[in-house]
């Protein structure tokens, strides 16, 4: 009986000896390391989440990672396996060969930059009305491609490692910008037709496969008066460095926007440019009005680009090959609202 009851004394002693070195050595519960990563159970300390992203589990309350008071091989554990490096998002170096993108405000007014021998004052082109027939039935407005492919800058970064920003998506490319200024055109009252034919596959010849493209729309619909030439411009310097024409707009960050209009030259005459230029300058002085800073001067080059085909002719550069997707969207939203601002007064004053 003295044996059995020594035997009981014995383990409570070691019960109460286990205890005290539980509670000095601060050994910590293994339900309490249930936020441990890898092999080895180390939990994370909740101040390191104060930067973390929303869509992150919450640390468990209540635990506590190793300290250098546990002493022995343990210290060796004491950094947390999580960093703030852990919890943002990691952008890619720019290559050792990436060319800038530099983000920029061109100046802006109703005003034409004018690279051709022609004589142009920007008032005396607003006081005339454009020759427009808007009175027969049928489509009013032809969206074209001569460049199709152009594209923006996808990743939005301000370095790219090459010079092609062209896609054969169309998702990605001009027909996308030209569906979204087909919408906004219908949603004002006109009647529109967007081609989406690829006119660049030879990139030398695209003009003369959008111009045969146009002629067949004008013939097979009359009542087209206006042809807009839809277009993303390249603003790429010397060095190699890429611009990103931008401005705020409308509650967003949109690509700026300019005309490029064609006087003519004499091996390709263009008798009637004064009409396409008239019709420019009032869309040109609408987007001012609008949206300023939206539009860049328009630039006025003794070329034609097939704008002799009709009087209503214009081609439009949205944006540049610096410029992000949202920003071309953003524009071709308000240059859709601003069109259709021009051409409804340029239809007053005809009445």
């Amino acid at each position: 009986m003295r044996k059995i009851y020594w035997a009981l004394l014995c383990s409570v002693a070691a019960a109460i000896g286990l205890g005290i070195i539980l509670s000095y050595g601060r050994i910590v519960p293994a339900s309490a390391l249930s936020y441990a990563v890898g092999p080895t159970s180390v939990s994370m300390p909740t101040k390191l989440l104060s930067h973390s992203l929303p869509s992150l589990p919450p640390l468990p309350q209540g635990t506590q990672g190793p300290t250098a008071e546990t002493g022995g091989e343990e210290d060796s554990l004491s950094a947390p396996l999580f960093s703030a490096a852990d919890y943002t998002v990691k952008i890619p170096n720019a290559p050792e060969k990436a060319e800038a993108i530099v983000e920029k405000t061109y100046a802006s007014s109703l005003s034409v930059n004018n690279n051709s021998p022609k004589d142009i004052d920007i008032n005396t082109l607003l006081e005339y009305v454009p020759n427009l027939d808007f009175s027969g039935k049928g489509p009013q407005i032809l969206i074209v491609h001569t460049h199709t492919s152009e594209a923006y800058n996808e990743t939005g970064q301000n370095w790219y490692a090459d010079t092609d920003t062209r896609s054969t998506d169309n998702s990605k490319n001009m027909v996308h910008m030209g569906e979204i200024l087909e919408t906004e055109l219908t949603a004002r009252g006109y009647s529109v037709i967007h081609c989406q034919k690829r006119h660049d596959e030879d990139f030398n010849h695209s003009y003369t496969r959008s111009n045969e493209t146009v002629r067949e729309y004008l013939e097979r619909y009359p009542s087209i008066a206006v042809v807009i030439d839809l277009h993303r411009d390249s603003l790429i310097d010397g060095e190699g460095t890429k611009y990103r024409p931008t401005v705020e707009a409308d509650g967003g960050t949109a690509a700026q926007i300019m005309l490029l209009m064609g006087v003519g030259n004499d091996i390709y005459p263009h008798p009637n440019w004064k009409e396409n230029l008239s019709l420019a300058a009032r869309i040109q002085q609408q987007g001012e009005l609008l949206f300023p800073g939206l539009m860049r001067p328009i630039l006025v080059r003794p070329s034609r680009y097939n704008q002799h085909l009709c009087t209503g002719a214009i081609l439009v550069e949205l944006g540049a090959c610096g410029n992000t997707p949202a920003e071309a969207e953003q524009s071709a939203r308000l240059f859709g609202e601003i069109c259709a601002k021009a051409l409804d007064q340029i239809r007053e004053d005809q009445s």
